[in-house]
């Protein structure tokens, strides 16, 4: 077993546990984008050009990216080859918020923000397109924390979310993704099954629309 595999799987263990979850991160910061790499982790290509997708079909020249669990910044670096973007992004690490910044592909990007905490920075205003990739994972964040995601979209603006397969068995996140609690903020209008992920398996991709009211 490659200690890239394992370096993965050891990330997996921290539900119910963000202190744990952010200290690992900054641990591994330094090592994650090789090891990723080495485990064929295309999620991060293929959210970008979905967002680039999105952005193309339903945004505008100005619309503005949220990168929701940042990381070393891998999605944002993407997008910067595809059009002139935008784009903000946070992390629960600072240290993969520091990697994020040396790509030169964000706007403005925070370390120590903790997407399971259903408060949103007021720091940061609201977003067009908010995309989520790799977060979405087993021992990371659970099903609601979707709606801290839908909360930083303007209404009308778009929500993009990757779930890994066994994440997405184990959480139920589609029974979540079509609840109540979720339909009052946001739609799902679409999504895309058993698409590239990792080697070890695929993933799904959501995209939801923040309801324009609540009504």
């Amino acid at each position: 077993m490659s200690s890239s595999f394992t370096n993965i799987k050891q990330s997996h263990v921290f539900f119910e546990d963000a202190p744990g979850l952010k200290n690992y991160y900054e641990n591994w910061a330094a090592g994650y984008d090789a090891d990723l790499a080495d485990q064929k982790w295309i999620a991060p290509r293929v959210a970008a050009n979905f967002v680039h997708l999105l952005a193309s079909a339903y945004g505008t020249p100005r619309t503005e990216i949220f990168d929701a669990g940042c990381g070393t910044g891998l999605v944002g670096s993407v997008l910067q080859t595809l059009g002139t973007y935008e784009i903000d992004g946070v992390d629960l690490s600072e240290n993969m918020a520091a990697e994020a910044r040396k790509t030169n592909a964000y706007r403005k990007v925070y370390g120590g923000v903790d997407l399971s905490v259903p408060e949103r920075d007021e720091r940061l205003s609201q977003y067009g397109i908010v995309v989520s990739s790799g977060v979405f994972t087993l021992g990371h964040v659970r099903p609601p924390a979707l709606l801290a995601l839908i909360e930083y979209a303007t209404p009308g603006g778009l929500i993009l979310v990757s779930t890994r397969g066994s994440y997405a068995t184990e959480t139920g996140f589609e029974e979540f993704a079509r609840s109540p609690e979720v339909t009052a903020r946001a739609t799902l209008r679409f999504t895309m099954p058993d698409a590239g992920y990792i080697a070890e398996e695929g993933a799904d991709y959501w995209v939801f629309r923040k309801n324009t009211s609540t009504s």
